[in-house]
């Protein structure tokens, strides 16, 4: 049974984010405004990791909308059963989640500082920029400097400035490891889905990411206790994170 999108609706998808329409067990159809990163993204992660991806049939671009055509993941996302999944259930899924965080963080990364979508371009982050669109940025400082909104680091508490000044080596990164983004089958994980914030970023981005943002929202609250066990922390970059977030929220001008 086919799930039909309204003339309205796919106006809509122009301005807000995106529309999935649904073809019986097999197909979704992704509809959003641009697609080609997290197409190439999904595409790479597919070429490169074992983790557990939709299929990408075909994409093409047509009235100014992207269209992805991909297979469609069984099983159930992962943040509608979390609250209500035992210690025991949750240790076998992060577990997997683990090893595949593992897998794409190993893929070796391009030369340079510059910090990109798997395209050499701009990156999708609404945590770094108000649209979403940003970037490329020449290096982590580049970066640093859009997070704090331009200002110098000693406009801000202490822990920024120890943050700020500590390379990471750049790693592929999700950029939206939430449990929304997230399917599994009992305790298996069947997917990893959503790749359109995947890029090139510096190693403690995706955790930062997995504990701060949106964390007012009361669906994340069960799951911020579990994002150690499959990402590596950085306990320092995250409180930092938290305190920019606290002190600018996000930017909505780009870093020069």
């Amino acid at each position: 049974m086919a799930q039909y999108v309204s003339g309205q609706e796919y106006e809509d998808a122009f301005y807000n984010g995106y529309l999935i329409a649904s073809f019986g067990h097999w197909l979704y159809v992704k509809i959003r405004s641009h697609s080609r990163v997290e197409v190439a993204s999904m595409r790479f992660i597919a070429e490169n990791t074992s983790v557990p991806i939709p299929k990408v049939w075909l994409h093409f671009r047509w009235k100014q909308l992207d269209y992805i055509v991909m297979q469609r993941m069984q099983g159930q996302y992962l943040d509608s059963i979390w609250p209500d999944l035992p210690d025991e259930s949750k240790e076998i899924i992060v577990e997997q989640l683990a090893k595949y965080v593992h897998e794409i963080r190993s893929i070796p990364s391009p030369a340079g500082t510059q910090i990109c979508s798997v395209l050499g371009g701009p990156i999708r982050n609404y945590r770094m920029y108000d649209d979403g669109n940003t970037g490329p940025f020449r290096d982590e400082a580049h970066l640093n400097l859009q997070l704090r909104c331009r200002h110098p680091v000693e406009e801000s508490v202490p822990i920024v400035a120890v943050a700020h000044a500590k390379p990471h080596p750049l790693v592929f990164t999700h950029g939206d490891l939430m449990a929304r983004n997230i399917m599994v089958q009992g305790t298996r994980v069947t997917a990893i889905i959503d790749w359109e914030c995947a890029g090139w970023f510096p190693a403690h981005i995706e955790y930062c990411m997995a504990m701060n943002w949106q964390n007012w929202k009361l669906v994340h609250k069960p799951w911020r206790p579990w994002v150690h066990k499959f990402i590596p922390v950085y306990k320092i970059e995250a409180e930092a994170d938290e305190a920019l977030l606290s002190q600018y929220f996000v930017p909505m001008m780009h870093a020069p």
